[in-house]
């Protein structure tokens, strides 16, 4: 099974919306974007459970909470989602509501469709199906409902409804971020237990009424406990002076739960053993890493029983090392039909090739849309080699910085470093914290062809690069990126000799010499070699060619660490100056970092899987 698209109109931040799924998909997008409402939608579309609930929706699920127009009338909360790649059992079973889903241009075939329409090669079957969600005046309360979408009903009561064995077909799960553990390690409805259960056993009612019965028949039983007898003992006494009870002498018991499947499904924990301790504790003081781990591995429980899962994640990278992370994201690519995670780590990110990759986009007036991530221009090569992990930070980052070099990224990073050291509290924001990364580009071009596809993203674009031989390249630069600045120099290794104060340099040249990889040349020694009597252009002329002969060895980034504000560049100081007025420190100002604000109480005990 695979979901293509899914549409959403008047659901929580998201006025109007459309996703398009290419297979196993990662969802990257800003905070407060919609990637958890998307997600929100695909589970009330999809899970077996969650109309199952008293209020599978309420207020907040309205888009600005508006339930009702300014006629009065209800508002209709709309959701649609396609899904294919449907397995035998599901197109026998639901044939009557099969339609057609054209992969080229991720359209559905309409009823003028023929029949050489449906039997092309890019053409596959498709089950649609439809929520809608929205306020019943006359019983005060909410009503919502799944239903196929095709044949259309003659009218609203003939609706085609979804039920849960259907959906439980389709074989959604949803673990949403932070929580995942609270309720997927218990027995509660819906919980991976709970779906590992139904997997590998269908007669559990016996396996309820036997352990009610067990506990009711507890030896000792908890009333038995002296200290409780006497008080239920005279509570009894009290209550008949008012009342006429049971000529048991024990009328008033206590029982660990109310005894019914229910309430035993609530009460039941999990409990663990660490490495470093025996004692068995319930699963939450295990840490949170061990519980996502613990979730991890029934998930792969679950990929051995059954035979079609479509899984959805909330930022896995939570409380995970990113070794875990990879192993997680490459599971889910290799054993489930289709997966779909949001997330904000390059661990994660890394993972997927770009026409895996989705940015999710808010317009204006509550409009939401995902794209799919072009790399024109960047090499394959160069996007799946080693600046893979360079590339998915930037793309979760709020800019970038082109750099045509090794060394011009150590000698930016390091002045950062000086300036935030020297500046006052507040003043300057370094890269990091601007959420801005240096990006090494390839080659003749490169400058360009990177930032047209940063540029694409959304990003602040900046570039730091060599003059120019062509004035044309250097004008075209400067038209796509936000801001530029171009060296007089022909490298940063002759910027950092000619601008930096000279005593700085010498102390970097006294210091270098007796490093192991310092320059050499056997046909002439006196050519690295730092003369404390030579004239400041000499030693300015030694640092040039130490710099150059050593490019990308770190060099450069050591001596811009022995500077002080003053002794920096003044075209690096001004780059960084302007990055960071552009995108200062939003946490200086006390902003949280919290994905969707409109998904209600992260702590509410329904919304947990």
């Amino acid at each position: 099974m695979r979901i293509r698209r899914l549409r959403l109109s008047n659901f929580r931040s998201v006025a109007d919306g459309e996703v398009i799924f290419p297979g196993h998909t990662v969802i990257i997008g800003g905070n407060s974007v919609g990637k958890s409402t998307m997600c929100e939608a695909l589970d009330l579309l999809l899970g077996p459970d969650r109309l199952s609930r008293a209020s599978p929706i309420d207020e907040h699920d309205f888009f600005e909470r508006r339930y009702l127009d300014d006629d009065g009338d209800p508002i209709v909360i709309e959701l649609e989602v396609v899904l294919t790649d449907l397995t035998a059992d599901v197109l026998t079973k639901f044939r009557t509501h099969r339609e057609y889903w054209n992969t080229t241009t991720n359209t559905l075939l309409d009823e003028t469709a023929t029949p050489e329409d449906v039997e092309a090669d890019d053409v596959v079957p498709a089950l649609r199906i439809r929520f809608e969600g929205a306020y019943d005046i006359e019983e005060d309360e909410f009503r919502a409902e799944t239903y196929f979408a095709s044949p259309p009903p003659d009218d609203e009561t003939r609706r085609a409804k979804v039920t849960r064995p259907a959906k439980r077909q389709f074989g959604f799960i949803y673990l949403r971020a932070l929580r995942t553990g609270s309720r997927a390690l218990s027995l509660e409805r819906g919980s991976l237990l709970d779906i590992i259960l139904k997997l590998k056993d269908d007669d559990r009612s016996a396996m309820w009424e036997q352990t009610l019965g067990a506990m009711e028949d507890l030896d000792p039983a908890i009333d038995a406990i002296p200290q409780l007898r006497a008080i239920l003992d005279e509570v009894d006494r009290r209550v008949r002076r008012f009342v006429g009870l049971s000529d048991d002498d024990r009328t008033f018991r206590l029982y660990p739960s109310a005894l019914t499947r229910e309430s035993l499904r609530r009460s039941i924990t999990l409990f663990g053993s660490s490495e470093r301790s025996n004692i068995p504790v319930p699963y939450w003081r295990l840490g949170s890493g061990v519980i996502n781990s613990m979730v991890f591995s029934l998930l792969t429980f679950i990929a051995d029983l059954k035979s079609n899962v479509i899984f959805a994640m909330e930022e896995p990278e939570i409380a995970i090392p990113p070794h875990t992370q990879r192993r997680i994201v490459q599971f889910l690519q290799r054993e489930m039909d289709q997966s779909i995670l949001t997330t904000h780590s390059p661990f994660v990110l890394e993972q997927y090739d770009p026409e895996n990759v989705i940015l999710l986009e808010r317009g204006s007036g509550g409009k939401v849309a995902g794209r799919r991530i072009e790399v024109t221009g960047i090499k394959a090569k160069a996007y799946r080699g080693n600046l893979r992990r360079v590339l998915a930070e930037a793309m979760l980052g709020n800019g970038v910085l082109c750099v045509e070099g090794v060394s011009d990224g150590e000698a930016i990073y390091s002045a950062s470093a000086i300036l935030e050291e020297h500046s006052a509290e507040g003043t300057y924001t370094p890269l990091d914290l601007s959420g801005v990364t240096v990006v090494q580009c390839e080659g003749d071009g490169g400058l360009l062809r990177y930032g047209e596809f940063f540029s694409g993203l959304g990003l602040k674009t900046y570039a730091f690069y060599d003059r120019q031989k062509n004035e044309a390249i250097s004008e075209e630069i400067v038209e796509v990126f936000d801001a530029a600045w171009e060296l007089e120099q022909t490298g940063i290794e002759y910027l950092l000799a000619d601008e930096i104060t000279v005593d700085v340099i010498r102390t970097f040249l006294i210091e270098a010499s007796d490093w192991d990889d310092y320059p050499y040349n056997a046909k002439n020694a006196s050519l690295f070699e730092y003369d404390p009597d030579a004239d400041d252009e000499a030693v300015q002329a030694l640092c040039k060619r130490v710099l150059k002969s050593r490019k990308g060895a770190g060099y450069a980034q050591r001596l811009v660490e022995l500077c002080t504000e003053a002794d920096l560049p003044a075209i690096v100081v001004e780059a960084l100056e302007r990055i960071s007025e552009d995108l200062p420190n939003e946490l200086s100002a006390g902003e949280g970092d919290d994905d969707d604000d409109d998904d209600g109480d992260p702590e509410a005990p329904d919304d947990e899987t």
